[in-house]
């Protein structure tokens, strides 16, 4: 795991050597090792290694293979054995993950991509062809930024890297920045910076001096595409791809904690890794709110701890420990700091921040890995509730009939609400859905601010692909493909794992995300996860076979992360007022945000916690996020 950048001058001049030095400051971050250059005259590289495992102390990149290419990754591997028996090779500890990749890169060139588990991102260069590789893993775990101008070709896990480069303009891109505010993935490749851009995850670029080529090299299955014999089979087979990943993300040297929420996706997680360490102990971390939230309801409750301690009582080895706040600052509340790391605005700044006193507590305890339960919702524990379009499209009405009653029995729903909810919802126009929810024309301004002027200046109304952003209704999708697409699509929010890293130390792993996990949960048939009214059927039935509770596994309500949000922006209510007033000084932030919108959020204030809960997103998305991007333009100007 690690951080690189590098230069290509299309002149053929020599690169620089004070480029460099820059480019090895840019990529500091806590607890990460210091700059190795390979300089090859007009191209040139430089790799700053993090340790999180025994592997990592033997890095020594950039790496030069037998056949003069040049490798740069930033990469902590899967199926090292596997990878390591197909080359006729050994995975032994002391082997680090850029010597099996470079020699399948060596030997399979881009076909080794579908050989990779894993997260990473890779620059491979060879000086024979005069050709430069660069490729992401599928859900674009670890970032990747190029350059590419009529002199120089320039690439870097970090945005910020790039900015410092001379030559490369700094203008930035005005659709990108309202894309980001209303939340639109559609343009993964596009940063806010005109002459970036982002690698896509799950795709490869191939760079010569005169082309360029980019191709996707990996997509979700299909759903239904793999069937087995009996949900014994299924299972079984799902409990060990399940234990296969989770295993590679317990690789480290030191303490693994695990993030314990209470949910199925990290509890699952918590209880897999449990038994293989059994009898090692196992340290596992609970963010608790220590101020007021909202009270919990029928759907969502808003302090995980009592399920997460429930769960963690279930296994012996389970050390776990409830954490609230610390006396302790890395920098995560200064908001420059994460321009700065990140190079853009950060989505959910605050939110980041909660969690930092577990980052702490696991350095305090020699460790420097975190495993976690994210992104599990799209095919891990999807709800299935694509198998009633599904059956809706496929004439099946007795099956369909039997399913949606079971599912309005189960929600507590009239058998119209959930007809309206779970098969009109799909099909319906946005304008309907647009009369269901009150919104406005303007359907982007649910998700930010964004300066009504500006939108008509860009063609928001022409350019945005409603049949897609419709899913940021409250709406679903026909296609279960699209809405798979659209949930692992946010480019821009995958970024902010890269300053996280910079600023914590800390390597945020997702086991969950494991290439084998989502070939497999999301190639089997949507009635292993909508079943007789019950959402999230298989994750259910395998954490159950785990030993899980019943309070978790049974469980209908949703835990909310950051619970206390509400009074945590409430203190910062003054401060807040003095960013918005500042703003109205920016030329660029008056012309890219609504600033009355946000000074009427603040000025109607929630009463207390309980009120502000159904504003959530208003609060946090339009006004959080605003003054975060407001905050950052700023900056800019002032840069």
């Amino acid at each position: 795991m690690s951080d690189f950048a590098g230069i290509w001058q299309l002149d053929g001049k020599p690169v620089p050597p004070e480029w460099l030095v820059t480019l090895g400051g840019e990529l500091e971050g806590r607890g990460i090792g210091p700059p190795a250059i390979w300089h090859g005259g007009d191209m040139a590289m430089v790799h700053r290694q993090h340790f999180f495992t025994d592997e990592d102390h033997c890095e020594t990149m950039p790496r030069v293979g037998d056949s003069g290419a040049v490798l740069a990754a930033d990469v902590c591997l899967g199926a090292r054995t596997e990878l390591a028996t197909a080359l006729g090779a050994t995975a032994h500890p002391a082997r680090p993950d850029s010597d099996l990749m470079l020699d399948a890169l060596q030997r399979w060139d881009i076909h080794a991509l579908s050989r990779l588990h894993g997260s990473f991102s890779l620059a491979f260069y060879s000086p024979r062809r005069r050709q430069l590789v660069l490729a992401r893993d599928p859900l674009g775990q670890r970032s990747l930024f190029v350059h590419r101008g009529p002199r120089m070709i320039a690439f870097s896990t970090r945005l910020r890297a790039l900015l410092a480069i001379p030559g490369i303009s700094l203008d930035l891109d005005e659709q990108a920045l309202a894309d980001q505010l209303v939340m639109d993935p559609s343009c993964a490749s596009r940063t806010i910076y005109r002459a970036i851009d982002r690698v896509p995850m799950a795709h490869f670029m191939v760079l010569t001096s005169e082309t360029t080529h980019s191709e996707r090299w990996w997509r979700p299955p299909e759903a239904g595409s793999l069937r087995l014999g009996s949900d014994a089979e299924v299972e079984a087979a799902a409990a060990e791809v399940l234990d296969r990943a989770v295993a590679d993300a317990l690789r480290a040297r030191g303490a693994v904690a695990a993030c314990l929420t209470g949910g199925l996706d990290s509890g699952s997680i918590v209880l897999s890794a449990a038994r293989q360490l059994a009898p090692a102990p196992l340290l596992t971390l609970t963010r608790v709110p220590r101020v007021e939230t909202a009270r919990a309801n029928a759907t969502h409750y808003y302090d995980e701890s009592p399920r997460a301690r429930l769960l963690a009582a279930s296994r012996s080895n389970i050390d776990w420990h409830p954490v609230g706040d610390d006396d302790d600052d890395w920098g995560e509340h200064d908001p420059e700091r994460w321009w700065k790391e990140s190079g853009q605005p950060a989505r959910s700044p605050l939110n980041m921040a909660w969690f930092f006193p577990l980052y702490r507590m696991l350095h305090s305890r020699g460790g420097r890995v975190l495993i976690g339960g994210e992104l599990g919702n799209s095919f891990f524990s999807y709800d299935g509730l694509s198998r009633l379009s599904q059956l809706l499209r496929d004439g099946d009405w007795q099956t369909l009939t039997r399913q949606t009653r079971a599912l309005a029995k189960a929600e507590g729903l009239s058998a119209r609400k959930a007809f309206q909810r779970y098969l009109l919802r799909p099909f319906a126009p946005t304008t309907l859905l647009r009369y269901w929810h009150g919104l406005p024309a303007a359907v982007w301004e649910r998700h930010g601010a964004l300066h009504p002027a500006l939108a008509q200046e860009l063609g928001m109304h022409q350019k945005l692909d409603r049949g897609r952003y419709r899913i940021r209704l409250g709406g679903s999708h026909r296609s279960l493909s699209v809405l798979r697409e659209w949930l692992l699509g946010n480019a821009a929010a995958m970024d902010g794992w890269g300053a996280l890293r910079a600023i914590s130390g800390t390597d945020v792993r997702m086991p969950l995300g494991d290439r084998r996990v989502i070939d497999f949960f999301g190639a089997l048939p949507l009635d292993q996860f909508l079943r007789d009214g019950i959402r999230r059927s298989l994750p259910r039935r395998l954490l159950a076979a785990q030993g899980g509770p019943a309070e978790v596994h049974a469980n209908r309500a949703v835990g909310v992360q950051h619970g206390d949000w509400f009074a945590r922006l409430s203190a910062q209510r003054g401060a807040l007022q003095q960013q918005l007033d500042r703003l109205h000084t920016s030329p660029l932030a008056c012309r890219v945000l609504d600033l009355q919108r946000l000074q009427g959020l603040l000025d109607a204030w929630p009463h207390d916690a309980l009120s502000a809960e159904p504003r959530r997103e208003e609060y946090l998305n339009v006004l959080s996020h605003g003054l975060q991007m407001g905050g950052f333009l700023a900056w800019r100007e002032r840069r």
